[in-house]
């Protein structure tokens, strides 16, 4: 589809690091997005852009960011990526000795902000992430993690 290769590529670009940025800087993206969708489609500006996504099997672009920070959380668990990463999560099996449900589920420590800028880090909203999964989901390959993820954000659109 002309889709995945003029405007998909782009989008999912580095999204981990600029997905993050607020609403407000966001959302110019997403009525972009939403009218590209809108004109390949031949509908009109009024028409409903959910059913558009899920026929299209197209993700929203904070979902789109949500699947690849949850892909990179698996490669960090898998040790796939490059040791620079190393610090950027830590186990909370390593942070505290505590013999939690949360640390023995191969979790990631959550640290603590006091303002939102620190919960739009990486380290933050990766381990928020990856701790609402279950543990046979983080186990999967890196395929099957990915596609069982993208379908499960599709489903949300009804």
């Amino acid at each position: 589809m002309l889709y995945f290769c003029l405007v998909h590529c782009h989008l999912k670009y580095c999204i981990v690091s600029w997905g993050t940025a607020t609403n407000s800087v966001l959302q110019p993206l997403e009525v972009v997005h939403n009218n590209i969708l809108r004109t390949i489609t031949y509908n009109n500006d009024r028409c409903h852009i959910t059913p558009l996504y899920k026929s299209l099997n197209i993700l929203k672009l904070y979902d789109i960011y949500k699947l690849e920070l949850a892909k990179l959380m698996q490669e960090f668990h898998h040790e796939m990526l490059l040791t620079s990463f190393k610090d950027v999560f830590q186990k909370t099996a390593e942070v505290h000795c505590d013999n939690t449900r949360y640390a023995t589920n191969q979790n990631y420590f959550i640290q603590q902000f006091s303002t939102n800028a620190g919960k739009t880090t990486i380290s933050y909203r990766g381990a928020t992430l990856w701790g609402n999964k279950d543990q046979q989901f983080k186990d999967k390959s890196h395929n099957a993690f990915s596609n069982q993820y993208r379908s499960i954000l599709l489903l949300q659109y009804g």
